[in-house]
């Protein structure tokens, strides 16, 4: 098993989303809130908590391990390869040193697979692992349920970007459910599994699509944590 050596970082971001008529509403059922197509074998249960971790989908180089700061927001650092943070918001940030320009639309690597659902794996083998302190974001995956370690939903908001919430999700979130692992290890959400960062001062915020022209595509890896 390989293990990264990673910096953690955890920053104060400031949440910003607009409700949308077309996203949750308070008090509605969210779990409901799905891509409408579903990932070729991506596993929805993955009960062991685990972290993500962005890597370029143009190299194979890891960069930072996502972490978490108190009010959910999730980040990583601009120093080395790492698994993603999470700050004291929702958002979902990386970050800076070795930021790509990106404003060509990629292609999900994995929604082209057909497998057999026989074939398929019940749970994912996640390939890598990572050291985990205090501010590491932890995921578990329920049913295509993503939550953090308080417990918070992940979502694309009405914004999308990627970030942690209530439960329930805050209002105007479009996808509130819908996610798995691909067989290759990476998160997805329906048949997607390339995601973006986008550069916002010293970090990047996580997104489901491509929204500005300082963003560069990504996959996040699932990868296992541990005490180091």
């Amino acid at each position: 098993m390989q293990f990264k050596n990673v910096v953690l970082a955890a920053s104060v971001a400031a949440l910003s989303a607009t409700a949308s008529a077309e996203g949750y509403t308070p008090g509605e059922p969210w779990s409901t809130l799905t891509p409408t197509a579903t990932m070729s074998c991506g596993a929805t249960q993955y009960t062991s908590t685990f972290g993500i971790a962005v890597q370029a989908v143009s190299a194979k180089a890891k960069r930072d391990i996502i972490s978490q700061i108190g009010d959910g927001q999730i980040q990583a650092t601009t120093q080395v390869a790492a698994v993603s943070s999470q700050a004291t918001g929702s958002q979902a940030q990386a970050s800076t040193t070795t930021a790509a320009t990106s404003t060509s639309p990629v292609e999900s690597s994995s929604a082209s697979k057909t497998s057999s659902s026989a074939s398929c794996a019940a749970t994912p083998t996640l390939k890598d692992s990572s050291c985990k302190n205090s501010g590491t974001l932890e995921l578990v995956l329920n049913d295509g349920v993503l939550t953090d370690g308080k417990g918070r939903i992940g979502s694309i908001v009405a914004n999308r970007q990627f970030q942690f919430d209530g439960p329930p999700p805050q209002a105007g979130a479009i996808y509130a459910a819908g996610w798995s692992i691909t067989e290759d290890g990476y998160l997805a959400l329906g048949d997607n599994d390339v995601f973006y960062q986008c550069l916002s001062g010293n970090f990047y915020n996580l997104y489901d699509e491509n929204v500005a022209e300082q963003c560069s595509a990504i996959h996040l890896e699932a990868v296992s944590l541990v005490d180091c």
